[in-house]
């Protein structure tokens, strides 16, 4: 029988060496991890300091970037226009040139067919050029058909005409939605300009001052006419004024009014 008064004294068992020893060594590797997350911890406040810090900057520097990239755009945007302003216009006069001159009737003359209305072109010529320029010389020649070029784009009104340098002493004006009668006023208004600017010209036949010669072309559009059929009827014109005595405006018998 166990004496209840005296019960047996517990003893406290140690575990065997081995284990301790592992035990141990576990404790220090989660004492260096602890040390090293601890570490890892620091560095990320720094650099979460350090990015906050600068946030400002860093926000400053991209919207500065932005609108340099906007300015840069906008620059790009006016280059092109002006690249394709060049491309299409005449290194002497400022007009139009043909390349334009051409596309423009195209489009016209498509514009056109479809809206049944009619299309009118005006060719014109200096008369007795080549002798102004050999005589006063080339550059003189070239500041006349610069001033007579602005003559025409001044005498032309609406915004939707274009004048063009057709081709050295030709002048051109495609007229959309314009009739014969309206297009033969725009040609004698051109006339009268030309004739205002005194231009002296010793060697002409017909005045003593530079003249121009124009014939007028009015044509309505369509899918199964070719553009060019305009052009043509507008230099059969042009050849009737020189023949007629220059210095006027003829107006094509092919015109449809």
């Amino acid at each position: 029988m166990t004496n209840l008064q005296n019960p047996p004294k517990l003893r406290l068992v140690s575990p065997p060496e081995p284990l301790r020893e592992e035990l141990l060594l576990e404790l220090a590797r989660l004492r260096q991890e602890v040390e090293q997350l601890r570490m890892e911890k620091d560095d990320l406040e720094i650099v979460l300091e350090t990015t906050t810090q600068h946030a400002d900057t860093i926000q400053e520097e991209l919207q500065k970037s932005y609108q340099e990239i906007a300015r840069l755009n906008c620059k790009l945007e006016g280059a092109n226009k002006e690249l394709e302003k060049l491309a299409n216009s005449d290194g002497l006069t400022g007009l139009a040139n043909r390349r334009r001159f051409d596309e423009y009737l195209r489009v016209s003359w498509q514009d056109l067919s479809r809206s049944g209305n009619p299309l009118s072109l005006i060719l014109s010529d200096l008369d007795f050029f080549k002798p102004y320029n050999d005589t006063k010389g080339h550059q003189a020649g070239d500041d006349c058909l610069k001033r007579v070029a602005a003559a025409l784009a001044g005498a032309v009104k609406r915004p939707h005409d274009l004048v063009a340098r057709y081709g050295g002493e030709e002048l051109a004006v495609i007229l959309p939605g314009t009739g014969t009668p309206g297009a033969r006023a725009v040609a004698e208004r051109i006339r009268t300009a030309v004739a205002e600017l005194g231009l002296r010209h010793p060697q002409s036949q017909v005045s003593a001052y530079v003249t121009l010669s124009m014939g007028v072309a009015t044509l309505y559009p369509t899918a199964t006419l070719d553009p060019a059929a305009v052009i043509e009827a507008a230099d059969i014109a042009l050849y009737e004024a020189k023949r007629g005595g220059r210095d006027r405006v003829a107006v094509s018998t092919k015109c449809c009014c």
